[in-house]
């Protein structure tokens, strides 16, 4: 239950539960939860005054922490609790992802090499590792303007083999189970979702959107457009679907493998504003629920 308060970005109800446990009963994970509660709830204090009580400071815990400390880019705390975990323990990856994931969020560019660096250093044969750390850097080097940078990463995962997964969201439509790939093609009715999609982004510039060109890390093709990249990321073509099967449809559900893009995220909002639709895409990171006011559970802060 304080797992799902966090997911929901529910806070201070993740720790008011935690409250009610007796100490006896209080295990790592339960530590995990509530810290990962105020991680994504940006409730930074409490969730020092939690760890600060802890006795037993596993990686599992520290990395969540640093993560808390990271999305709140306090990158000196952050870094404060990985020099003391490896004075007395190898690297974690894994605390290092946080702080590199933050960096991103930060669009650091500058930290996000240094710890890139890092992981490259002490995990080069781990490539799950290498493929996550090196498109965070790409995303940083083109939230910065470095697109030069950017397709560098890429062309070198290209070269080393490494490929990058693939972008699926699933979606439950009149009681069957879709999955759509960016730029999927293959569903009988395309044509109609591609229309959809097209009708929903003529909706989405006439109020104001501007598409994020940083949100792409790779040179675009001669028949491409920032528009068209973005408009085709698994959860729009599933979002369209829905509308394509049932037009009226108030609710729409999504559940994708990876983190929502910058551009997906805002794009979702206005889509549910404008159609008047609640949207629940629950992504890599956290549930993201788009209420039809054109706001997000997550406060933007994911």
């Amino acid at each position: 239950m304080i797992n799902s308060y966090g997911l929901n970005g529910m806070g201070s109800e993740a720790i008011e539960l935690f409250n009610k446990i007796p100490s006896k009963l209080i295990m790592e994970e339960t530590y995990v939860c509530v810290l990962n509660a105020c991680s994504h709830s940006r409730l930074v204090e409490q969730a020092q005054k939690i760890f600060s009580n802890i006795k037993n400071k596993t990686e599992n815990i520290c990395t969540t922490m640093v993560d808390c400390f990271s999305r709140s880019s306090l990158f000196e705390e952050a870094e404060n609790i990985i020099k003391i975990y490896e004075s007395n323990h190898s690297p974690s990856p894994s605390m290092l992802m946080s702080l590199l994931s933050g960096a991103r969020n930060a669009k650091n560019s500058q930290l996000a090499e240094k710890i890139f660096n890092r992981i490259e250093k002490h995990f080069p044969q781990i490539q799950d590792r290498i493929i996550s750390a090196s498109i965070l850097l790409a995303n940083v080097y083109a939230s910065t303007g470095q697109m030069g940078k950017s397709s560098n990463i890429k062309r070198k995962l290209i070269q080393a083999n490494l490929k990058k997964p693939s972008g699926l969201s699933y979606t439950e439509v009149n009681n069957k189970i879709y999955m759509f790939r960016a730029h999927d093609s293959s569903h009988p009715r395309s044509r109609e979702i591609y229309n959809e999609i097209e009708k929903i982004s003529k909706e989405l510039t006439l109020y104001g959107h501007k598409y994020d060109s940083s949100c792409i890390i790779r040179p675009l093709n001669e028949n491409e457009s920032v528009e068209s990249v973005l408009c085709g990321h698994s959860e729009r073509l599933a979002i369209a679907w829905n509308f394509v099967a049932n037009p009226n449809i108030s609710r729409i559900q999504i559940t994708k493998n990876l983190r929502v893009c910058d551009d997906c995220h805002e794009s979702t909002k206005l889509i549910a504003l404008i159609r008047q639709c609640e949207i629940i895409v629950r992504d890599a990171s956290r549930i993201h629920h788009f209420h039809k006011n054109g706001k997000c559970s997550c406060n933007d802060y994911f």
